[in-house]
């Protein structure tokens, strides 16, 4: 089960997804007030961990490999934690406890100027121009494609829900609570860490793997913090190494 970062939607992880599905049945999760799913006047971890546990009831398998990027990330690892859950396996895709919070400032700078007078190729140019991943244009278009839609007026919006400020003094403080969490956490943990991400160190993902009784991190060197996308193919491979290892 894939949970994506914050903003983004279930299809950051289709290239991810499409690598494996010869191997394991991939499912990808739009969080609340994200993508095709519904806005709602809550947006806690905690109401997001609810989310995850009512979908896995709903499924009704007896366990999963759980895998979250940044925002999704922090969801999966409290999934994970919590007393209902089915994971077997935790992947953490660039994210974890001690984070630069100031890295991210262009990118949530970015997110939250206007475009509504914009066409959807003049928002993929303006993030192109801005972005620091790299990679073709094509890849940019497929994630706004994704991450916006047409207003009845013909005007471009987000799909996600932007009617009120981000709480991030919330989502930083439960990726605080993950060091204790993980003492207790017996399952096997993956950390993967994008080699040009500002937003965390090897050394802050290698102090934060340690605090797991069965975790481990790696480097996929040519990625951003968006590592899904940057190299999806790498991260496949690791994720497939490391689940068949269970």
């Amino acid at each position: 089960m894939f949970l994506h970062g914050g903003s983004l939607t279930a299809h950051t992880w289709d290239l991810v997804a499409l690598e494996l599905a010869n191997d394991f049945h991939c499912i990808a999760l739009d969080l609340r007030g994200h993508g095709q799913s519904d806005w709602s006047e809550r947006y806690s971890i905690p109401d997001s961990v609810r989310d995850v546990e009512s979908l896995v009831a709903e499924l009704g398998v007896g366990g999963v490999h759980v895998v979250g990027m940044s925002l999704g990330g922090n969801v999966a690892a409290h999934y994970a934690a919590s007393a209902n859950t089915r994971a077997r396996s935790l992947t953490l895709v660039d994210v974890g406890p001690w984070v630069d919070f100031n890295a991210t400032e262009n990118m949530r700078e970015f997110m939250g100027r206007p475009i509504s007078e914009l066409s959807l190729d003049e928002l993929v140019d303006r993030a192109f121009a801005v972005s620091t991943s790299g990679g073709p244009r094509d890849k940019i278009l497929y994630r706004y494609m994704h991450m916006t839609h047409r207003l009845p007026d013909g005007s471009l919006a987000w799909r996600a829900d932007r009617r009120r400020p981000h709480d991030f003094a919330h989502i930083l403080a439960k990726l605080e609570e993950l060091p204790e969490l993980a003492k207790s956490m017996a399952l096997p943990v993956r950390i993967v860490r994008g080699g040009r991400s500002r937003v965390l160190t090897d050394e802050k993902v290698a102090r934060f793997a340690a605090c797991f009784p069965n975790g481990s991190w790696v480097l996929v060197p040519d990625a951003g913090h968006n590592v899904q996308e940057d190299a999806p193919k790498e991260l496949a491979r690791e994720l497939r190494e490391f689940l068949r290892a269970k």
